[in-house]
């Protein structure tokens, strides 16, 4: 290693991938050149000076992950990775300042390396003094035939990386809850998590959601309900937007379910040729460059607007047109289409542009599959939207029954659709709700909607690993405190399991310092004060129930705190 260096050197340059031109050409460019302006390019170009004849260069591509990786790490933590992507020997420099020639090895075996990483254009590890050991480590692997297994415990438990280990116990635990009820949502489609306050309803069905479609971000979507929520926010409606006279008008714009539900039917269909977003982009490009009017007739020529759609405009000075994307989309997709005839004539010249000047391709329809890319929706605090009235129709094909085109429905702005096309939920869609039953601000779901989602009730107790996890050794008091209280509350007149305190309360320990009476004062307090506002013995019971959140065995209270009233005997073992 001491006779020549190793340089990793970028393969990607904005949006544009250049490693097959660098493999057919044998060569290596800096990418940009005689800027000096620029101080990246200048600190680049001190770099690539030092490369000399017999360096080895490794092409490579860097970006982070959050899923899918071969260690564990703490959740929603972000890891660094590099793909070395190819392996090749300098052979010769060129005077012009950005270029080498390289005799790139072929066959090379692409591989991931994690932690010591580097998003710049030219990077030499073994510049870093105090990164030695792990430098060596990396160009072992990158120098080896066989991809050799990253030593992932070394960097985990090095000081600079040890916020990205997690316990192995505590995360097996967790995933144990998330497959489990993963299993149940997708036998039901529909699944609605219910519990006390704090039990970490939201959190778990992040991780279910996580667990259905194997942590890919973009097949899940989040929506919280509150009392305002409706229809037009969730399927669809009438949204206002300004025109190029800045006016207002209104203009029908899907909801976040409706957007949700066409990505999950996108992911179900291959094949096909469909080319017009490039082809119609090209042609407002050229359009809004032109020295000269674009002709459409002789009588007529066309402008962009705004909303990238076309102006037509007339010499006579009448009143214009608008020809939308969306129409023009729809006949180019079926020349027969019926809907807005009187744009037909216009809209078949533009489409005439685009396959003669800007490559537009015949539309041939996808092939719809079965796929295993599962959507999970969720829905959190569901119960604080008027339910009937925000799913409208869609109470129908929200039906396990009913998912796919068995049970499309026309919505409710039907009549200012573009085409005759029905809505309905792809099968692929997995449903996901959190709900406190406990909440009387709220009305509860109505029967109809009810026998549509399956209920599992999330349980104070069940959620208490989430305490190991994120408080580490001081997480036992804080299990006792809460267990404690719990039995406590179960003991209360009119109250029972349904008002537990969930480990979520008990997390704001970090916030107040592990100041018990603190999280008593400010978090724990006003919750029981509500449950037991105009109670007759409300400040009595609630010095019991702080005796029981103070204690600090595993002895919980037997003393029943409602004089003679005996306790609910809620020892349904489930549910705890």
């Amino acid at each position: 290693m001491n006779n020549k260096n190793f340089y990793f050197v970028g393969t990607k340059f904005g949006n544009d991938d250049y490693l097959e031109y660098f493999n057919k050409e044998g060569k290596w460019e800096l990418g940009w050149h005689n800027d000096e302006e620029n101080k990246q390019y200048q600190k680049m170009l001190k770099l690539f000076n030092k490369i000399k004849q017999g360096d080895i260069l490794f092409a490579k591509s860097s970006y982070t992950k959050k899923h899918n990786l071969p260690f564990l790490k703490k959740s929603e933590m972000k890891v660094s990775v590099m793909k070395i992507r190819g392996r090749g020997i300098v052979k010769e420099i060129l005077n012009d300042g950005h270029t080498v020639i390289v005799d790139w090895e072929q066959g090379y075996l692409e591989r991931e390396w994690y932690f010591l990483t580097s998003q710049e254009t030219i990077w030499c590890p073994l510049d870093n003094n105090y990164r030695k050991k792990e430098a060596n480590q990396l160009i072992d692997f990158a120098l080896s035939d066989d991809i050799k297994e990253q030593d992932y415990n070394y960097f985990l438990n090095h000081l600079d990386w040890k916020r990205y280990k997690v316990e192995n116990d505590v995360n097996s635990e967790q995933k144990g809850d998330s497959m489990k009820y993963a299993n149940v949502l997708k036998q039901s489609k529909n699944l609605i998590l219910r519990g006390a306050p704090g039990t970490g309803k939201t959190y778990l069905a992040r991780q279910i959601a996580r667990e259905l479609t194997g942590g890919t971000e973009e097949q899940i979507d989040f929506v919280q309900f509150h009392p305002s929520y409706d229809y037009t926010d969730f399927v669809e409606g009438l949204r206002p937007v300004s025109n190029d006279n800045s006016q207002i008008s209104f203009e029908l714009q899907d909801g976040i379910f409706k957007k949700f539900c066409q990505k999950a039917n996108e992911a179900q269909k291959t094949g096909g040729q469909d080319n017009f977003d490039e082809a119609w982009n090209a042609y407002l490009e050229y359009v809004n460059n032109r020295d000269e009017k674009e002709r459409l007739t002789d009588f007529s020529y066309l402008t962009v607007n705004s909303r990238n759609n076309f102006n037509v405009n007339y010499e006579s000075k009448s009143q214009g047109t608008v020809l939308t994307k969306s129409y023009v989309y729809e006949l180019y997709k079926d020349e027969n289409y019926l809907k807005q005839t009187y744009y037909r004539s216009q809209g078949k010249k533009v489409l005439e542009t685009l396959r003669k000047k800007f490559g537009l391709k015949d539309y041939i329809f996808p092939t719809e599959i079965d796929t295993d890319k599962n959507f999970v929706f969720i829905i959190d605090e569901i119960n604080r939207g008027e339910i009937s009235k925000i799913f409208g129709e869609l109470f129908f094909s929200i039906d396990p029954s009913y998912r796919g085109k068995d049970g499309e429905v026309s919505t409710q702005y039907a009549n200012l659709h573009e085409t005759n096309e029905k809505f309905y939920i792809p099968e692929n869609v997995y449903i996901i709700g959190t709900m406190n039953d406990i909440d009387r601000s709220v009305d509860t779901f109505d029967f109809a909607m009810r026998r549509r989602f399956r209920f599992v009730e999330i349980t104070a107790e069940s959620q208490l690993g989430m305490l190991d996890k994120l408080l580490g050794d001081d997480a036992e008091e804080a299990k006792i405190r809460l267990r404690n209280l719990n039995a406590a509350i179960e003991k209360v007149e009119e109250l029972n399991s349904h008002y537990h305190v969930g480990p979520s309360y008990f997390l704001k320990l970090q916030e107040v310092d592990f100041d018990y009476e603190l999280l008593w004062s400010d978090y724990i307090k006003p919750l029981l004060e509500d449950y037991l506002r105009g109670s007759y013995e409300e400040v009595e019971t609630l010095e019991t129930l702080k005796k029981a959140f103070d204690k600090t065995s595993n002895e919980r209270t037997n003393q029943s705190i409602t004089g003679d009233n005996e306790s609910d005997g809620n020892d349904d073992k489930d549910n705890r």
